[in-house]
Parts: C-alpha cells; structure tokens; sequence
C-alpha cells in the first residue's frame, strides 16, 4: 500500500494506482493490509502463485525488469573507459610520445586541462603529446634543419628533453616540478598546473 504513494516516481505503482481507478468506476473499492503467512486463503494462494511464477523461465521482451538510468550510465561510461584503454595499450597505437609521458587515460587530468584557456591547453597536450613547435618536432616535418635545442645546445629539442634533461632549464624545472633532473615517469604523476608553470617559464612554445 505504500508503494501506491510512490506512484510519481514508480511506473509500476502508476499502473496499479490506474487499474485500481479503472475499477472504482463502476464498484467499490477498499485495500486492506493482510499479513503474510497468517492463513488467510486468499493470500496464501498469491504467495504460491507467486514462488510458482519465480520458477519458471520468464517468456516475454528483456530485459523483464527495468534498468535505472544511474545503471546504464555507469556501464557506458564502463565500457567507453575500457574502449580508451584498448586504443591507448593497444599494439597499434600510434601515441608512443604520448605514452612516455602521459600514464593513461584519466577524468581528473581531463578536468583540469578543460578548465584552463586555449593557450594554456594547446601548449600543455602539445609538450604531452610530442606535438608541438619544437625544434625535433619541426626538423621531423621539415620544417626545421636545426633539431638542437635551444636552450643547451647539446641534444635534440624534444618533449623528454625539454622536461626532464635539459641542464640550462634546471633551475626553472626545480622552481616549478620540484627537482633539478626528472625520469619520463616522474612527469607522469605531475598536476597539470606546475606542467603549465613550468612551460610558461621556458618560452619554448
């Protein structure tokens, strides 16, 4: 009998409420609560009509019981995140720059990047990704003849080098990513802000 207050939100309660309004037009209506395994005839039948239909194979269109839109949201985001992780592991992924500095796919970062400005955004996934103005990249698509960096002038202006290894950037690095050297792995678990901060201070991009 509760349930029928729930009928606003249930749409089984709402097709009971209904039936029942169908019936009162033209007869009499009254519920009565009725506990359950107390003799009463009547609803000891239901109970075993009832354990009687829970054993058989349900005949009808699936799903027989209704799926919450919470549920469904939650196994597509499931499955659009393992779909991600499949391109991102798999052997023909093309993001082997991305790979080394970038651990995965993750809400959290995305949501980070989302709330920073254009700027901002373009030259943090650029220095990620490898896809960006320095000078290795340029000298790749022929852009550029020089693919030496122009900060130490010792080895190639790329992404790894630009964070990690460049020594004229070392102070820049410990001012804003905390260490004077770091391993691709170390740049993984940055937040994307000292990332920014750090790129912002080189000039590079």
């Amino acid at each position: 009998m509760k349930a029928l207050q729930a009928a606003k939100t249930s749409p089984v309660a709402r097709q009971c409420q209904q039936a029942l309004n169908n019936i009162s037009v033209q007869h009499a209506v009254k519920l009565y609560w009725v506990p359950g395994h107390a003799g009463v005839r009547g609803n000891e039948i239901a109970d075993g009509l009832a354990r009687s239909g829970s054993g058989q194979r349900f005949i009808g269109p699936e799903p027989c019981f209704g799926v919450s839109r919470q549920n469904i949201r939650k196994k597509m985001k499931r499955w659009m995140r393992n779909q991600h992780l499949a391109l991102w592991r798999g052997p023909c992924s093309a993001q082997r720059q991305a790979q080394e500095l970038i651990s995965g796919p993750d809400l959290a970062t995305g949501a980070r990047l989302l709330s920073f400005n254009r700027t901002q955004t373009r030259a943090v996934i650029g220095l990620l990704t490898g896809h960006n103005t320095l000078r290795r990249h340029l000298h790749v698509m022929g852009l550029d003849d020089n693919p030496t960096c122009r900060k130490c002038g010792t080895e190639e202006e790329t992404s790894a080098h630009v964070l990690c290894e460049c020594e004229a950037l070392a102070s820049l690095r410990y001012a804003h990513l905390g260490s004077f050297f770091l391993d691709p792995e170390d740049i993984r678990v940055l937040g994307m802000g000292a990332i920014w901060n750090f790129v912002k201070g080189t000039g590079l991009l």
